[in-house]
């Protein structure tokens, strides 16, 4: 089951938005180093003619400067980041102290969990193009900076700005997957709340080829454009000049590596995490664990997939839940037949055996002792001869007062039915002797029986209201082994086979075990007499 994490903080957003904000900073800074245009190459310089200590403190006065920039342009993102999470805010407050959450809250706070990418990245995008307008633009208006220069570094710090928001876009979608949304919705269904953005797995792809591609390379040309238009031969040789465009070029790779490997991860684990999520589940099902669940995180295709794959769960457990319930009261064959649907409801001709075994004198040992003690009896009695009958491929149908009814070949085919129904028979026997042994210690009476086997062609079929259907056999071969069970009180006899049973029979069992009756007995209902093997 999916258990929503305890007390979760929003302090993660924070860092996030600073972190991306400076990271991009500190870029763009690198970047702008990097570049042989006169306006850097001059402050550079004129860094270098201070002597090392003062190329120390300038480079540690610049970085001073460089963080302090970051923290102050961060800010005003940090400001509206609070503000769109007044309402999660609000509602984790709440159920920390155990409140009650008012609906309406806590729906504003689920749609400001989902929509909380597609709000703070936009936001961000603008604030990388109009920062870096009023710095650039501010010092071009001072004369500390030409014109071209002042465009460059500004369209650079856009490009590069497009990345970050892109980072903390992605960054906050993992962040609040991580660790709100399944506080938020333990049980998913994010696909299902009211005005919410979403973006496809489609989307995500392009997002990240244009921005892990197309952003370094137009940061390229860019450059180059500007050099071409600022290079002078007069001032600047070719080596120097192609060595600045290496410098820069290398700069540009390694950056754009780092940071399209960052941009990578989180869009690719933003596809992978929920779908392995599925695969998880899947194997779960497939080990039978109906308890499992995807922890769906997102409201895209995937996660309208963990959706689907989460009541598909909750249907098979269910279903399963039926299924074993339902084997309490069928044998799990028929259970399993029904099921399939591959018994047809009209039913279907089968060649079975059927064997029918009864309790003799039952009825004064249930007037000789108390009710649960007869039930007691009764029921280690079935468990042993179902153990019998289950061994050998049977299938018991019913229990009829202290009767058994069960049948070999059905609905399950077999081949060798006669002889399946032949050794339960046998075994059955062994069994009683056994049960009776036991029963002799506990000072129970002891049981004994009659078996009547009979093999022939039947009508087997879900008989019953359309409220309530029993799996039958109907045909005459059903009641002649019922009759042949009957029978063996009267010869005295432990088990009846029927000639047709005992010719499906191996030739040396039916020499060693079973005797022919001298001559064919008439049964009642039947006009022709049946030949018999019987044991004593």
């Amino acid at each position: 089951m999916i258990v929503p994490p305890e007390s979760p903080s929003l302090s993660g957003f924070y860092f996030i938005g600073m972190g991306a904000t400076m990271v991009g900073i500190l870029v763009i800074a690198i970047l702008n180093l990097a570049t042989p245009l006169e306006f850097v190459l001059t402050r550079i310089q004129g860094a270098r003619q201070g002597g090392d200590l003062s190329w120390v403190h300038v480079v540690a006065f610049r970085f001073s400067i460089l963080c302090l920039l970051g923290v102050l342009a961060s800010m005003p993102f940090l400001v509206v980041l609070r503000g769109v999470l007044t309402p999660i805010s609000a509602c984790l407050i709440l159920k920390g102290q155990r409140h009650p959450v008012p609906p309406a809250l806590e729906q504003s706070a689920k749609q400001r969990l989902i929509n909380l990418p597609f709000m703070m990245a936009p936001l961000n995008m603008v604030f990388w193009i109009f920062i870096p307008l009023l710095i650039f633009g501010g010092i071009f208006a001072l004369h500390k900076m030409d014109f071209t220069t002042a465009i460059t570094f500004s369209v650079r710090s856009t490009m590069v700005g497009l990345i970050s928001s892109a980072v903390i876009f992605f960054g906050l979608e993992a962040h609040a997957r991580r660790v709100l949304i399944p506080y938020f919705f333990p049980t998913g269904e994010l696909a299902s709340v009211e005005g919410t953005i979403k973006i496809s797995i489609l989307r995500r792809i392009r997002a990240l080829y244009r921005l892990g591609s197309l952003i370094p390379l137009a940061n390229i040309v860019l450059t180059l454009f500007i050099l071409y238009l600022q290079a002078d031969p007069d001032t600047m040789s070719a080596k120097t000049y192609g060595r600045g465009v290496l410098i820069f070029s290398l700069a540009v790779f390694v950056l754009f590596f780092l940071g399209s490997g960052v941009l990578n991860r989180l869009v690719s684990r933003s596809i992978a995490d929920p779908i392995n999520g599925i695969l998880k589940a899947m194997r779960d099902i497939q080990q039978g664990n109906y308890q499992t669940r995807v922890k769906v995180v997102s409201n895209d295709e995937v996660g309208i997939l963990g959706d689907a794959t989460n009541k598909m769960i909750q249907d098979l457990g269910e279903k399963e839940l039926l299924r074993d319930a339902f084997g309490r009261y069928v044998a799990p064959e028929v259970r399993d037949e029904i099921i399939s649907g591959r018994i047809p409801l009209d039913g279907e001709f089968k060649d079975v055996t059927i064997l029918f075994a009864d309790l003799r004198d039952f009825t004064p040992m249930t007037e000789a002792n108390d009710p649960k003690s007869v039930v007691r009896i009764l029921n280690a009695y079935f468990k042993e001869m179902s153990a019998a009958i289950t061994a050998n491929s049977g299938l018991i149908l019913q229990f009829l007062g202290d009767e058994i009814y069960a049948v070999f070949g059905a609905p399950v085919s077999c081949k060798h039915h006669p002889s399946n129904a032949f050794s339960a028979a046998l075994d059955m026997e062994k069994r009683l002797a056994a049960l009776n042994k036991r029963f002799a210690l506990q000072k129970t009476p002891g049981l004994s029986h009659g078996i009547g086997i009979h093999t022939g062609q039947v009508l087997a079929a879900n008989i019953g209201s359309p409220d309530r259907l029993s799996y039958l056999l109907v045909g005459d071969a059903v009641n002649l082994a019922s009759r042949l069970q009957s029978l063996t009180r009267e010869l005295s006899a432990r088990i009846i086979v029927s000639a047709d049973t005992a010719a499906f029979l191996p030739e040396p069992k039916v020499q060693s075990l079973l005797v022919k009756h001298p001559r064919p007995v008439r049964i009642k209902g039947r006009k022709n007499p049946v030949e018999i093997y019987l044991t004593h």
